[in-house]
């Protein structure tokens, strides 16, 4: 099957200081055939940089706890006073902040160069091509497609090209150099892209996906599938695991937030001598910084609402005896019963699990279904391909 359901935009049209669309720095298909491992996905963080929160966040809070070890050292000097109780305050002043930015980027660590690779999908004997209209990837039980007038960002090494097609970037495309028919032209090609389209920092969410799909659909739909369509709304999946894990992991996150800025308050109270002015300052601006955070969030999630609702993406698609097919604005995949571990159903949604744990899930709400018929057939199906 050759996906072409996209014409790239001529070159010559784009105007001056334009960057040029993906298509343009793909000469022609780029084949490959090898093996990804979860490995693979790991360095798509650590040494590749598709997510840069994990680099950038982690030297800031390392310069920033340098800075002020300096400062503090430097002020301790200037005033004069070096008796062993002043020492001693500043030294606990100090070990306490490096040990909140320690735990801090140990769970930045954890959250982005661990957990979040360790559910991405492609895993294993992959193969397909990258052309100029997009990226194409099969497995043993799963085939997808990513136009490539959809891409975000690119990251590459000489061993590694990752690709992230959605802007929240909580999965990405890994590709390794060494599965390429010609890898010295898959490596050109990832570097052109990478300089064009650089890695950026994850959105809350992607507009893009409140689109309804118009592309042709890749994959025939046989006669007695079960049909779906629609927008997804986030509180459909409020009673899923995968919002159970969700919310796991940002309570962790917070917490080492909280973390870090508590051993900020107790480093200045203890080195101002215990004054609780200074800390009092302090406390202040972490308020600001959290504000911030949440009126940002908020301000993101009221841009997708629609009569109340969140909308987190629209989707159609369907359930069949030989599995599930599902496109949006941004991808098409089509995956068969084996390539899910477990499934859910509630009474609001249908959960398909590709890993043993909770955090990446395939979700149909019962409102995309045409009638309660429908519904009640697609959970059926579920349910006889998923016995307790």
């Amino acid at each position: 099957m050759t996906p072409n359901p996209y014409q790239a935009p001529p070159t010559d049209s784009l105007a001056a200081g334009q960057t040029p669309p993906p298509s343009h720095f793909v000469p022609g298909r780029l084949e490959f055939n090898g093996e990804v491992t979860r490995q693979h996905h790991r360095d798509a963080v650590i040494k590749a940089g598709i997510r840069t929160e994990y680099r950038n966040t982690t030297r800031v809070l390392i310069a920033l706890a340098g800075m002020y070890a300096l400062l503090v050292s430097v002020l301790v000097l200037a005033s004069g006073d070096l008796d062993a109780t002043n020492l001693l305050r500043t030294f606990l002043a100090t070990a306490v902040l490096l040990a909140g930015v320690a735990l801090f980027c140990r769970h930045q660590r954890w959250l982005v160069g661990t957990r979040v690779p360790s559910f991405q999908l492609a895993l294993g004997p992959i193969r397909g091509w990258v052309d100029r209209d997009g990226l194409w990837i099969e497995t043993g039980q799963s085939q997808a497609y990513w136009p490539l007038d959809k891409l975000v960002s690119c990251a590459a090494t000489h061993e590694l090209w990752v690709l992230s097609f959605a802007k929240e970037q909580t999965f990405w495309q890994t590709l390794p150099i060494d599965a390429f028919a010609d890898p010295a032209s898959a490596r050109g090609v990832a570097a052109d892209l990478q300089q064009a389209f650089p890695p950026r920092l994850p959105q809350l969410l992607d507009e893009r996906k409140r689109t309804p799909p118009e592309a042709p659909c890749l994959f025939p739909m046989p006669e007695d599938a079960v049909a779906f369509e629609g927008e997804f709304y986030e509180d459909c999946a409020r009673t899923t695991r995968l919002w159970k894990a969700s919310k796991q992991a940002v309570v962790r996150t917070w917490f080492a937030l909280a973390i870090l800025l508590v051993s900020l308050l107790i480093s200045i109270f203890v080195l101002t001598g215990f004054r609780t002015l200074y800390v009092a300052l302090a406390a202040l601006w972490c308020v600001f910084l959290v504000a911030s955070i949440f009126v940002r969030v908020w301000r993101a999630r009221r841009s997708a609402r629609q009569t109340g609702r969140t909308i987190a993406w629209c989707s159609k698609g369907w359930l069949d005896d030989h599995g599930y097919c599902a496109m949006t604005s941004l991808s098409q995949t089509r995956a068969t019963w084996q390539f899910f571990d477990h499934a859910e159903i509630t009474d609001d949604v249908i959960g398909l699990y590709p890993h043993e744990d909770d955090v990446a899930c395939c979700l149909v709400s019962r409102e995309q279904f045409a009638d309660a018929d429908d519904w009640n057939r697609a959970t059926e199906l579920v349910r006889s391909k998923f016995v307790a």
